[in-house]
């Protein structure tokens, strides 16, 4: 908890602008997430697991939050057919297969893109110092005093204006050279809105989804994002063995 910095969903789930639903998701998700790593752990699976992995816990708001319907990972919604494994029904936490690659591992859990969001509105450089940080221990200098944050509101920002905030840091000497490590890795998760759901939230931000980091190794999306965090398995497994 600690390491991933989950005890702000504490603080989260007790502001104005949560939604009862948001609120009943973040009271909830801690706990899959330990049940995940205790699984990497007892099972003694790849730490690279954590960064991307073919299964997670949910129980029946959770699921029903990332629009899961069964312990196989049939969507909400499936083409065609029925759901072929155990519906997830209740508070328990049950073990579930991931049928794609959206929410394996920590870096897509509801409870991280809680945890690195505002209350109204996701924050790509949150998302982007926190895998920096956390995930590879590479944290970049802090910003100059005199830099402002974007404002927050009671209402959900327009993602343009967030975009065009972001820009004029950017366009900062004193914040390029950092920003163009994390904004990048930041706007991959774009996709997901500050309730933490699949949306279309990334059209706003045009190719914001994809990027391109400072070595040069291009992406689109979380998923390809994972795959180059996995090929730095060096910088993450020193990390991790810090933090814990």
């Amino acid at each position: 908890m600690q390491w991933l910095q989950l005890r702000r969903l504490q603080a989260f789930a007790r502001t104005r602008s949560c939604s009862d639903l948001q609120r009943t998701v973040t009271q909830g998700h801690a706990s899959g997430d330990e049940l995940f790593f205790e699984a990497v752990l007892r099972e003694d699976r790849s730490v690279l697991d954590l960064i991307d992995a073919d299964f997670t816990f949910l129980n029946e708001p959770l699921a029903r939050h990332y629009g899961i319907v069964d312990t196989n990972g049939k969507p909400r919604r499936p083409p065609g057919g029925s759901a072929a494994g155990c519906p997830i029904r209740g508070e328990q936490f049950q073990r579930v297969k991931l049928a794609d690659g959206e929410r394996g591992g920590i870096l897509t859990h509801a409870s991280v893109l809680t945890a690195t969001s505002n209350p109204t509105r996701t924050s790509p450089v949150k998302r982007g110092h926190w895998v920096l940080q956390q995930v590879l221990g590479t944290p970049p200098p802090p910003p100059p005093p005199n830099v402002p944050e974007l404002p927050e509101t009671e209402k959900p920002s327009c993602p343009a204006r967030c975009v065009s905030g972001m820009e004029q840091h950017r366009s900062n000497a004193a914040c390029a050279n950092c920003h163009a490590r994390i904004d990048p890795i930041g706007f991959a998760f774009e996709n997901y809105d500050s309730n933490r759901r699949l949306s279309d939230q990334g059209r706003h931000f045009s190719d914001r989804p994809s990027g391109t980091l400072p070595d040069g190794r291009s992406f689109k999306g979380p998923t390809e994002l994972k795959a180059i965090l996995k090929a730095k398995k060096d910088l993450f497994g020193r990390c991790l063995t810090e933090k814990m």
